[in-house]
């Protein structure tokens, strides 16, 4: 019985990733949006107010899975 080098790997490479995405990403999507919405460029208002409308989405998504976790996924 030994360890398996490879599902590991990939199993830590999952967790970097959802962790970078959940934890700074949405932060950085946050901070793009809010940095667009402040040029004088043409469209940057609309893709501002469409990044903090993903965070909003974003951030709605993790209340419901924190309150119908259970429901959702069983565990």
């Amino acid at each position: 019985m030994g360890i398996d080098f490879g599902a590991l790997a990939i199993a830590i490479a999952s967790v970097l990733g959802v962790g970078l995405l959940l934890g700074a990403g949405i932060p950085l999507i946050y901070g793009v949006g809010i940095r667009s919405l402040e040029s004088e460029r043409p469209g940057s208002t609309l893709l501002g107010r469409s990044l903090l409308g993903l965070c909003v989405l974003l951030a709605l998504a993790g209340i419901v899975v924190i309150v119908f976790g259970k429901q959702l996924f069983g565990i």
